[in-house]
């Protein structure tokens, strides 16, 4: 599993020098100093086999298999010499155990050849400058985060350092950047060594820093929303979603791979850096601000937004004819928007006997049920088509009571009455007619005007009779 974020760009009136220093460092040491370990391993394994140490050693590894790995058996019977010279060469514990022994038995000749060969092969950097858990040293504590493994190793690792690293420096300033990254892989060495005491393999590489810097970024944005790339398997994208989302995430990345994924990887050392730059960042920002961050991620303009950028952008170029056709067909596309539908109003008012001007209030008046759109939008909306309207052919029956159902509920006295009025004129019949009716002669009745209480009453009697039973 991948994610990364995709917004990253840098301030370059600010350029993150020292994300830049890091990489080239990284790419120093690898060249310049690592790229002489074949050199130095050469001349050890020559120095080994031009040596009395293979004749004499062979033996006794064998008995070393026998107390300490019997487990081994079966790969020296497989592989023979090549298992048994690789172990000879490379392995520390052998190296160990051994020792105390020709010392014991006073083999001055054998201890000095195997310890000039010791020498030797310690001069390699991973042994050199890497993070040994079993002998433990200032060298490798710092060396280990400027040491890799291979090529694919360094690059993985500095394109996730420039990833994160030139936001993070430009929110915490080349100097805070440094100093939290080295802490950072302090931190993820000092986890290594806690779970693998006592381990003889060194670890080299600047995960656990680099780590650490993704812990800074979800310290710095929080629950600010940024773009992320994924990747699962085969299966790829982007999400938006608060950068601290993430940080469970890549941790339970790295557990899942302690114990699932490649016994290689130093997955406690990419937690602990995780955390460390996390906790430590946040420590930070408690007593100083960041000096920038990157701009929060926007939400997705939604289909209706995007419509009413196009209606704009043709106002915009004075091609109103445009505007009008792209608004009428947005409020057929999107009925329930009360922004493209006053949109549409606007546009289609100067062609008030239009087809399309009676669609957009029509459109409107249908909001009538929707309790979210304010009723005085609807009220004064009703108003303004009469006024323009020399036909207003969408007051149709079912809008009109619609309206009036709208009115009532509002309270909206005067308006219900027109409504009324309006639709006695139509000679309508319908259930709801006098109960509404009833409602207008209840409030007149409670102002004390029985006069107009009365002639609310005449406009649909029914309610009288339908009130008293």
């Amino acid at each position: 599993m991948l994610i990364i974020p995709i917004q990253n760009k840098p301030d370059w009136r600010r350029p993150p020098l020292m994300c830049f220093a890091l990489i080239a460092l990284n790419l120093l040491v690898f060249v310049l100093y690592q790229g002489r370990d074949e050199a130095r391993w050469q001349q050890a394994e020559d120095y080994y086999f031009s040596s009395d140490l293979p004749a004499l050693e062979e033996q006794r590894f064998l008995v070393y298999v026998d107390e300490l790995h019997p487990e081994w058996r079966m790969q020296v019977d497989v592989q023979g010499e090549d298992f048994v010279y690789r172990e000879l060469l490379w392995n520390p514990e052998f190296h160990h155990w051994l020792l105390p022994q020709l010392r014991a038995e006073g083999e001055t000749q054998w201890l000095a050849q195997r310890q000039q060969f010791a020498e030797l092969r310690d001069r390699l950097s991973s042994i050199a400058m890497g993070l040994t858990p079993a002998e433990p040293n200032v060298g490798g504590l710092f060396g280990h985060m400027f040491l890799h493994g291979s090529w694919d190793h360094l690059i993985g690792n500095m394109l996730f350092l420039l990833l994160f690293g030139l936001s993070v420096e430009l929110a915490l300033g080349g100097l805070w950047f440094a100093g939290l990254y080295l802490l950072g892989g302090l931190a993820a060495a000092g986890l290594h060594m806690a779970v693998e005491a006592g381990s003889p393999v060194p670890m080299v590489g600047a995960s656990g820093a680099v780590s650490a810097v993704m812990g800074m970024f979800v310290a710095i944005y929080g629950v600010r929303r940024l773009r992320f790339f994924y990747t699962v398997g085969f299966v790829f994208g982007e999400f938006s979603a608060p950068a601290l989302l993430v940080l469970p995430l890549w941790l339970g990345k790295e557990i899942f791979g302690y114990f699932y994924g490649d016994a290689g990887i130093a997955y406690w050392a990419h937690t602990g850096g995780l955390l460390a730059g996390f906790v430590a960042t946040l420590l930070l920002l408690s007593r100083r601000p960041p000096l920038e961050q990157l701009p929060v991620e926007a939400e997705a303009p939604s289909p209706q937004q995007r419509a009413l950028a196009r209606i704009d952008r043709f106002q915009e170029e004075g091609k109103l004819l445009e505007a009008t056709d792209a608004a009428t067909a947005a409020v057929r596309q999107y009925p329930q928007s009360l922004v493209l539908i006053e949109r549409a109003i606007e546009l289609t008012a100067a062609a008030p006997a239009s087809e399309a001007f009676h669609r957009a209030n029509l459109a409107l008046f249908a909001q009538a049920s929707n309790i979210a759109i304010d009723g005085h939008t609807l009220a004064d909306g009703y108003r303004r088509y009469l006024q323009q309207a020399a036909q207003p052919r969408a007051l149709t029956t079912k809008v009109c009571l619609l309206l009036a159902r709208r009115a009532a509920q509002e309270k909206d006295w005067k308006w219900l009455e027109e409504l009324l009025r309006r639709l006695q004129q139509q000679q309508v019949e319908h259930p709801l007619l006098p109960k509404l009716s009833m409602a207008l002669v209840g409030h007149y009745r409670r102002l004390g005007d029985e006069s107009r209480a009365r002639e609310a009453l005449h406009l649909f009697p029914g309610g009288e009779v339908t009130a008293q039973q």
